[in-house]
Order: structure tokens, then sequence, then C-alpha cells
């Protein structure tokens, strides 16, 4: 398995979200060895700790629940994340519920109920939806699109409950102004003498 870039970097976002399973005053030096790693670390890493096999897939234990997350939609078919590193606001992660499962039409389907909960939400100019393999296991990316220069960043426990609350409440029902409406009483037109020409 050789690992591109993009792939390196997520996986190092995973393992930076799993910091607070390490006692405090070890967290910033295992940040920083994270953070230093180069893809053949991170490859070399995922072997050595097996991390490529199913049973301990990150994917795999958010789906289970074993890691904590910031869900904000669950279907029969997957479920949807907030990004913990996002690159914008409301950058969220489709996750299938199965290891190997392949992105289906229904999960595309809720992928699209996601985004436009997103789009309600957090009104980017456009919402880019892309299918990614991160440890082996598919995901649908789903990144708002502001319009500003995209810059990844660890987004604070608080930014990320916020937004999730806000993603979670139920769509304010748009007011509706009624106008009353007048009823105006018939005019009668008045009668024209007959004209003679």
């Amino acid at each position: 398995m050789t690992l591109t870039s993009e792939q390196a970097t997520k996986i190092k976002e995973q393992l930076l979200s799993q910091l607070g399973n390490f006692p405090e005053e070890k967290r910033e030096a295992i940040r920083e060895q994270i953070e230093t790693m180069t893809s053949e670390q991170i490859e070399a890493f995922v072997k050595e700790n097996e991390l490529d096999k199913q049973d301990s897939c990150i994917f795999c234990s958010i789906v289970e629940g074993k890691v904590p997350s910031y869900k904000i939609a669950e279907s029969e078919e997957g479920i949807a994340i907030l990004e913990i590193n996002p690159l914008n606001k409301g950058h969220t992660l489709i996750i299938p519920k199965g290891h190997d499962a392949e992105i289906s039409s229904e999960l595309k389907s809720f992928a699209e109920i996601v985004a436009k909960r997103i789009n309600e939400v957090c009104s980017p100019k456009q919402i880019h939806m892309a299918q990614n393999k991160i440890m082996n296991h598919k995901v649908i990316e789903i990144k708002p699109d502001y319009g500003t220069t995209e810059v990844r960043k660890k987004a604070s426990e608080q930014e990320l409950k916020n937004l999730q609350e806000t993603i979670l409440s139920p769509p304010k029902e748009k007011e509706v102004i009624k106008k009353e409406t007048v009823e105006k009483p018939e005019e009668k037109l008045p009668k024209l003498k007959p004209r003679i020409p």
C-alpha cells in the first residue's frame, strides 16, 4: 500500500484527533511527532500498528461509536460526521457502515440530503462532493465553498459542538406573512346618458 500525500494527511488528522486519549503531559510531544512524519513514516506506522486491518480502522471505530465524533446524520448505509480539521465550516465526511462497502446510490442520496442541510445552515456559495479512500475505507467528502482560500485547520471542540447542534436542530420554518385581504364593496358603475351622434 503506497499512500498519497492526501491519504497521509488524512491519517495524520485522524491520529491527531486521538490526542485526548493520551496523558496531557505527553500530548504536545506526540502532536509534534505526528505532524513531522513523512508519508513513508505514516505508511510504516499504519502497517506496524495494523491500522489497515478492518478491526482497527479509525472509520469503523467511529461508526461503531468506539471513537468520539461529531455525528450530524445517520442512515442505514452510513453516518455523517463533521471533519475535525476542516477546510471550511461545515466540511463533512460521509462514512459507509461497512469497511469494504462501495459508495452506493443510497449513500450518495444520503450525502445529498446532508449537503442540502449544510447548505441551509452554513450558506456557502456552493458545495463540492468527492469520493475518497482513506485507510482502505471509502468516504464521501462534503466541502462547502465560500469563495475564499481553503486552509485546513483544527476546529475547536466548541466550534464543532456548536455547528453540530445547529445542524441537528430542526430547520426554522420560513415566516409566512399573510396579507389581510380587505373586502371592498362592489363599486357600481354610473349609468351614462345615451349619446346622440
